[in-house]
């Protein structure tokens, strides 16, 4: 796939463009507040011209009054407007904001597994979260901060060539050379390279601290301290060098472009007084000029900050995007059933980029059977399960279900057929009721505690103080063990009573208690299923209809267990060191 070419503010004003009404009423608004904006400088130019008029007198008092209520009103009625213009820019941005969210994420749910495996945590967080939100900055504020930024200084120079186009000229003296600071600090690739580094640098830090705090437990019980974790040091050293060098590239330029930007009253002055000791130029248009002269610099101060910022923002958004042109998992025309719930693998080969993880593999599961999956680590054991899932699409070869082809199924069918119970069982930050239920959504509490007892899992809830609706997860009020999330795990996949299971090391992190119990509950569980179980405790699978010993990506010995131990080859190697590591004592 080609580079994708980095949005610019067309993406940006097409997205805002899915509320055209609103934002249209937040500019219109913010224009009719620029223009009240001026009103003040305008009604305070008058009357100096009263007050410093030699025909000035009492009989002005009321006009001069009215004169001052006028200013007053206009300076409420500015912000008045302001509030709607950015009431309105708000819904606009909120609603934008939440329909992006939706879209990104129901993109997500179409991408394969996969993809998920193989990026971090906290990459796809800041994406959602915090690349999202950046939007809103742009259409709630920038949007109707633009229009007034480009308003109100056209507005206060048309009024300083109405009174003295001599003054006027002298004013805008810093504008160019304001710009040409601009360019210099931030121009096109310097922006778009620092834009870039910065994001890959947050990035890499969100993903590291995320999983710092995940693995937070075994730094405690190690005794280690932050510096241990040198990965997530590294990252946040890397990120506080590339904010100081882009502070040490930018800071020079930046701060000549602020002091330009304040120096109007340095061209204005001297021409300003020369003008008046001539007789050319009234006081009341010299006061006028010291209080306005300048101050047309401002929005474009403001509009030189929103640059950056919009930078960064283009930046979050091709990230959004990057996720949005992920294509997801192909799906069949015309997707077929299954017929059954037999498994074939047909020489599948799979490779994860350049390296081949699975070669040539070729094996059936019947209907009703247990097939269990052993060998050395990296063997691709686990890869085997989850291409099941078409987490990832096999290179060559195909795998059928019910005689069917996994990739003319319909991803909602192939759910259905097949459950699979990780190692690290996982739960969500909601109540236990919820995080069974995702099983089955439109289960009863009657089903739910059916397979939490199935499961193993009601002598822990019944101890929670509110039993199914107790807050688990992140923030919850009860933290579970890991043998308890994986039972709790287990109870969501009896609860889905899917005909095919895959277990992968389900038991890897339990004690012998929770093993127990965990037994149990897959007996509950494979009753009458197809089932593949990936294990390192050989103990587990000694009764499985057939055992394939996975070794470099193919199978190297298939069989039942007690013809594995006969054999004398490496699954007979292991099942000695699996019964030595069992009569072992300190």
């Amino acid at each position: 796939m080609q580079q994708a070419q980095r949005p610019g503010i067309g993406r940006l004003l097409e997205i805002s463009g899915a509320k055209k009404l609103h934002l249209g009423v937040s500019a219109v608004f913010a224009v009719l507040s620029s223009l009240l904006s001026l009103a003040p400088y305008i009604i305070i130019y008058l009357v100096l011209g009263k007050l410093l008029s030699p025909e000035f007198g009492p009989g002005q008092y009321a006009e001069i009054r009215s004169l001052g209520l006028l200013a007053v009103a206009s300076a409420v009625g500015r912000y008045i407007l302001l509030f709607i213009s950015l009431m309105a820019s708000h819904i606009a941005a909120f609603d934008i904001l939440y329909n992006l969210r939706v879209t990104l994420c129901a993109h997500l749910g179409k991408l394969p597994l996969g993809y998920f495996t193989s990026r971090q945590t906290g990459k796809i967080k800041k994406i959602l979260s915090e690349d999202v939100e950046e939007l809103e900055q742009f259409i709630a504020h920038h949007i109707p901060d633009i229009v007034t930024g480009i308003v109100q200084p056209l507005l206060i120079v048309a009024f300083l060539l109405a009174i003295d186009w001599r003054l006027a000229l002298a004013a805008l003296v810093p504008l160019p050379l304001a710009f040409l600071l601009q360019q210099r600090a931030f121009g096109k690739a310097k922006a778009v390279e620092f834009r870039a580094e910065y994001h890959n640098a947050l990035e890499t830090m969100n993903g590291t601290i995320v999983e710092y705090v995940r693995g937070m437990p075994v730094v405690k019980i190690f005794n280690q301290t932050v510096e241990s974790f040198t990965r997530m040091k590294a990252a946040t050293l890397a990120y506080k060098f590339l904010i100081e060098k882009i502070t040490k590239a930018n800071a020079p330029a930046w701060a000549l472009f602020v002091v330009v930007t304040s120096s109007g009253l340095f061209f204005i002055l001297p021409f300003g007084l020369w003008f008046y000791f001539t007789g050319s130029l009234s006081l009341s248009v010299l006061l006028m000029f010291l209080m306005l002269g300048s101050a047309y610099m401002t929005p474009v101060l403001q509009l030189a900050l929103i640059g950056g910022q919009l930078r960064h923002l283009l930046e979050g958004l091709y990230r959004v995007d990057a996720v949005l042109r992920e294509p997801p998992a192909a799906e069949p025309g015309l997707p077929r059933p299954p017929e059954g719930n037999a498994v074939e693998f047909r020489h599948v080969r799979f490779s994860y980029g350049q390296q081949d993880v699975l070669k040539d593999i070729s094996f059936s599961l019947p209907e009703g059977s247990v097939t269990a999956l052993v060998g050395p680590s990296g063997a691709g054991k686990s890869t085997i399960g989850r291409l099941l899932l078409r987490m990832w699409d096999v290179d060559a070869g195909e795998i059928r279900l019910g005689g069917v082809n996994i990739r003319d199924m319909a991803t909602p069918d192939l759910m259905r057929q097949v459950a699979f119970v990780f190692q690290d069982g996982f739960v969500f930050s909601d109540t236990v009721r919820e995080n069974i239920r995702m099983g089955k959504e439109d289960a009863s509490d009657e089903e739910i505690l059916r397979a939490a007892e199935a499961a193993q899992c009601l002598e822990f809830i019944r101890q929670m103080p509110r039993g199914l609706d107790t807050v688990i997860g992140e923030g919850g009020e009860v933290h579970l063990s890991g043998g308890e999330k994986q039972r709790l795990s287990m109870a969501r996949v009896i609860l889905k009573n899917a005909p095919i299971i895959v277990l992968d090391e389900a038991t890897a992190f339990t004690d012998a208690e929770n093993e127990v119990k965990m037994q149990d509950a897959f007996a509950q569980l494979m009753r009458g299923k197809t089932v593949i179980v990936i294990a390192h405790r050989l103990s587990t699978i000694t009764d499985a209809d057939a055992i394939y010993v996975i070794r470099d990506g193919g199978i190297q010995e298939r069989g039942r267990h007690e013809e594995l131990v006969a054999a004398g080859g490496l699954y007979q190697a292991m099942w000695q060191a699996h019964t030595a590591a069992q009569t072992w004592t300190l």
